[in-house]
């Protein structure tokens, strides 16, 4: 054979590329899982409630306007034009609070639904602040409007995951809310009934109070409707992502939970014509300003086992050039059978990875699978390699690769980087430990050795 070293090397490689089939079936039973656990909370959330969205308090009122309307009869032969005043109603105006004031606190509890875990938060909302009285609405020509009945109104995401609601401090007086007249249709799950405009109509501004508790899964958005708004939620979720239209004025985020803060003012979310809803039949309203916090889960178990599964190759590639450079340099042969071997070894590790970690904790499943690839790897390796301190090289190796992907997985944002400077560091160590390799007798030795 005229290039024996050429044609081992194409061999290796082939079986190389032959390793990605079970990588990618690997790769494709973790995305199998994570549908089925995304599958799980949807149908938890189904069953209990969803992600929250809670808009309010807005005052609704009612609007009735009186039009003339004429129209042409005939009398003893002549046409007349008479004049007839019709009520109709038109559309019901809301307007946001003067000021609004919302204290969250939101733990959050973790279930389990088979070996699947859900989170779940309770949060208490405390709301208060003030409402300036709207004056009468303006009149158009022929057309007079009115404003009938007013009403307190609140917007949630879920209406099944209110579990109780105060009464509504109205000034003075109280009130006791019920359930939106609307329903889900128009986006309202509670009201509180004020009365008649024309009866009720206080002078100045309206102080308001009143609580709520709810509970919902994913996340939680509050909307900041009033012209001036202050938001305060408190968690003891470690890992918050906060979302929507305002990002926290202040932030504090630690093992024990998280404190976050927001203030707005009407010139940032729009004021009164953001907080009109745009009501479409058999839809929910969407409300686009609001802002919150989202429960990440950065140890997620179906993410980090699909990012490990994407450093599969690198997995392989580093194990093959380790055993192709003991080939050289110590003069062993390792037929592409043992490296076929070898790489299914690798491959199973990652599905050892996402079976073990549905049922640990992922440090301890990733430990695990890895000493169990890693001892079977080396005691498979212990005589084709010779000597004990080229075994005790290669362990070092796995060891290595092992520890460098388990800090690539815990550290995302710096992944790019870690792993640039471990492919470097790689090379370096292959190109330094070959430095002084004579390789046209190592291609000699590849064509004449015995075969292990």
């Amino acid at each position: 054979m005229k290039f024996p070293l050429l044609v081992r090397t194409g061999a290796v490689a082939l079986v190389a590329a032959a390793i990605l089939v079970p990588l990618a079936l690997v790769s494709g039973k973790v995305a199998e899982r994570r549908q089925r656990a995304n599958e799980v909370e949807s149908t938890f959330a189904r069953e209990t409630s969803g992600p929250q969205t809670v808009v309010g308090p807005l005052l609704a009122l009612g609007c009735e306007e009186t039009i003339v309307e004429e129209r042409v009869v005939k009398r003893a032969g002549r046409e007349d034009t008479i004049a007839e005043q019709k009520t109709r109603a038109c559309a019901t105006a809301y307007f946001p609070p003067r000021t609004l004031e919302i204290a969250a606190r939101a733990p959050v509890e973790s279930r389990h639904r088979g070996i699947y875990p859900i989170r779940l938060y309770r949060a208490s909302l405390a709301y208060a602040g003030e409402f300036d009285w709207p004056s009468p609405p303006s009149q158009e020509g022929a057309v007079s409007r009115r404003w009938k009945d007013a009403s307190i109104v609140v917007a949630t995401g879920d209406a099944r995951g209110i579990k109780s609601v105060s009464p509504l401090a109205w000034g003075p007086e109280t009130r006791a809310f019920a359930a939106g007249r609307g329903g889900a249709e128009a986006g309202f799950s509670l009201e509180s009934s004020l009365g008649d405009y024309a009866t009720i109509a206080p002078a100045g501004r309206i102080a308001y109070r009143f609580s709520l508790e709810l509970i919902g899964t994913a996340q939680l958005m509050l909307g900041p409707v009033g012209d001036t708004t202050k938001i305060r939620i408190v968690s003891d979720w470690p890992h918050p992502s906060f979302a929507g239209a305002f990002s926290p004025d202040e932030r504090k985020v630690g093992p024990e939970g998280f404190e976050a803060t927001w203030t707005t003012t009407h010139f940032a979310t729009g004021g009164f014509s953001a907080w009109q809803p745009r009501v479409q039949p058999g839809k929910p309203i969407r409300w686009e300003k609001a802002t919150g916090f989202s429960l990440a889960d950065p140890v997620n178990v179906y993410s980090l086992s699909y990012r490990a599964t994407e450093y599969g190759f690198l997995f392989v590639l580093f194990t093959f050039a380790g055993l192709a450079l003991a080939e050289v340099t110590a003069g062993i042969r390792l037929h592409p059978v043992q490296y076929a071997l070898v790489g299914s070894a690798l491959a199973v590790f990652f599905l050892l990875l996402i079976a073990l970690a549905e049922h640990l904790a992922f440090g301890v499943a990733y430990g695990a699978a890895a000493a169990a690839c890693v001892l079977l790897i080396v005691f498979y390796l212990r005589h084709p390699l010779g000597t004990l301190r080229r075994t005790m090289a290669f362990l070092g190796l796995l060891a290595v690769l092992y520890g460098a992907l388990f800090a690539l997985l815990r550290s995302e944002d710096h992944a790019l980087l870690a792993g640039s400077v471990l492919v470097f560091g790689m090379l370096a160590a292959g190109m330094v430990a070959t430095r002084k390799l004579d390789w046209g007798a190592g291609v000699r030795t590849a064509g004449d050795g015995p075969t292990q």
